[in-house]
């Protein structure tokens, strides 16, 4: 018998019933083993899995309380964590993916830190709700989420280094830094809502990238003293293939610095108009629609902007600090007049 086969014919199922002997039944399992938990609360953590399978009754069933001072579960290989609710107290996160590639399925994560880290190794999940100071927390590794939630207080999403990659996803604010904060490493979003998000939606930092299609950031605050964006890039690289940017409380998007694409975007900014671009930045502005208070596109502290076929439906259409160096390209389907000499005329047909 093969060593898969032989590993699968002696893997064995460890039951534990709602307010059992949790810790016994982790102590016994070996790999490729599965802990099964009963519907009901569970009293204790999960600890280190390695190569084992925690299995509940579903996220609405069964509940895992995770002591003081513990996280809920430390993923480190081959392990699986489906079905259940995890819960951890002041300072620690229900889950957290160290190292090799692990598995969640249909999971409720709430921890005071973090109802998610990933902070190496690689995680496939499906169906995660996620609470805690920040939601989802990515340091390095790779993670793939596809359907669920995330809340944070401070963010609901937050990357600071490595990938994640969120599919059919929502983020709730209101948060204090940003919905959806990525200041390092690569973050991908697909058929994603960010809603109600305070005053930033989704801000790009540090030299991170962030790349979305089929993107909704709905509602910001405007009561802020600088009224926040839908999204707020500060030197980094931000691109949005077919987007909704609406109720927002500032800008549609504000980037200083670094580079900013958007192809496909309804914005409909809020007191600060649609488009911003400053500090240097490099924007390509391609078959997007801007309605409200103008200017539909701001360009100061020399930025540039490179512009093709958008629809501007704000008064006034744009305002270029032609002092300060900023340079407006005008590509087919953007009428003149061309703003400073220094920028370039439209492009024949």
């Amino acid at each position: 018998m093969s060593p898969p086969l032989l590993a699968l014919a002696l893997a064995a199922t460890l039951d534990v019933p709602a307010g059992g002997d949790l810790a016994a039944a982790l102590s016994l399992a070996r790999a490729g083993d599965t802990v099964r938990l009963a519907a009901g609360d569970h009293q204790g953590a999960l600890g280190e899995l390695r190569g084992v399978r925690v299995l509940g009754a579903g996220a609405g069933s069964t509940v895992l309380l995770a002591p003081e001072g513990e996280d809920g579960a430390t993923l480190l290989g081959d392990a699986s964590v489906e079905g259940l609710s995890l819960v951890a107290g002041p300072g620690r996160c229900a889950v957290v993916a160290a190292s090799g590639p692990n598995a969640l399925r249909d999971v409720a994560l709430v921890g005071e830190a973090c109802g998610l880290r990933v902070s190496g190794g690689r995680v496939e999940a499906r169906d995660v709700d996620a609470v805690g100071r920040r939601g989802i927390h990515v340091t390095g590794g790779a993670a793939k989420i596809s359907g669920g939630s995330a809340h944070g207080e401070v963010a609901g999403v937050a990357a600071a280094g490595g990938a994640l990659s969120l599919v059919r996803f929502a983020v709730t604010g209101p948060s204090s830094d940003a919905a959806v904060s990525a200041s390092g490493g690569t973050l991908f979003l697909d058929s994603v809502v960010v809603r109600a998000p305070g005053a930033t939606g989704i801000a790009v930092a540090g030299g991170a990238s962030v790349e979305a299609r089929v993107l909704a950031v709905v509602g910001g605050s405007s009561g802020e003293e600088i009224p926040g964006a839908c999204l707020l890039s500060r030197r980094g690289a931000l691109r949005i293939l077919d987007g909704l940017l609406a109720r927002c409380g500032g800008a549609a998007l504000v980037a200083a610095g670094g580079t900013a694409a958007l192809t496909g975007v309804d914005a409909a900014g809020g007191v600060s108009g649609c488009f911003q671009g400053l500090s240097g930045a490099r924007m390509d502005l391609s078959g997007n629609t801007c309605i409200g208070r103008g200017p539909g596109l701001l360009l100061a502290g020399g930025a540039a902007a490179d512009t093709r076929m958008n629809l501007w439906a704000s008064d006034p259409v744009r305002y270029v600090d032609c002092g300060s160096g900023a340079v407006l390209t005008l590509g087919p389907g953007e009428p003149g007049p061309i703003p400073c000499a220094g920028s370039r005329p439209p492009a024949a047909p």
